[in-house]
């Protein structure tokens, strides 16, 4: 699948607008995928070279190292898939729950890897810093909407890079008639 930025699509639905938000697809972590190979390679050569059992050992260990390297997406579960709520001048309806606009005390964006804005990295080592680089560039991608109303954050959509976080803050707070 190719990379893909986050995005959201609204419609007027009588006096509401629905948001429709896919998240981002996430990056590929291709360290891991880079010891996969050599674990496979070495595993492959453990075949040839006669040690059967430590060379299918190495290539189910390189297969798996591959495959998470690919697949794997570290965000948590709501930035992974897609959302949809909807918006009205006088209140908020997210997963069967309405918030009326005056119970509303803001709307913020979160990020879901770090719980917070911005993203700082700091590395001591290299393996350390590669892990630390790739949670970062995940944070990225993990930007999330939430509304806050008696005394309880409400997630409303997720798996957004920041400009399209900001966009939708931006709609929904125009909607809402908020500033």
């Amino acid at each position: 699948m190719a990379k893909k930025g986050s995005e959201y699509e609204k419609r007027q639905d009588g006096g509401a607008t629905v948001f429709n938000v896919t998240p981002a697809t996430p990056p590929k972590f291709l360290l891991i995928c880079v010891f996969g190979a050599f674990f496979a390679l070495m595993g492959f050569g453990g075949l040839t070279g006669g040690s059967p059992g430590a060379g299918l050992l190495g290539l189910a260990v390189g297969g798996w190292l591959i495959w998470y390297g690919l697949k794997r997406d570290i965000r948590p579960k709501e930035h992974r898939v897609a959302s949809t709520f909807r918006v009205a001048p006088d209140s908020v309806e997210s997963n069967g729950h309405v918030f009326k606009k005056e119970d509303i005390h803001r709307l913020l964006l979160r990020n879901g890897i770090t719980d917070q804005e911005l993203v700082e990295t700091y590395t001591t080592s290299a393996a350390a810093g590669a892990g630390m680089a790739y949670r970062a560039q995940v944070a990225r991608l993990a930007n999330g909407l939430t509304l806050e109303a008696g005394g309880r954050s409400t997630f409303l959509a997720g798996g957004m890079d920041e400009t399209t976080a900001y966009g939708l803050l931006h709609e929904v707070s125009r909607i809402l008639g908020f500033k």
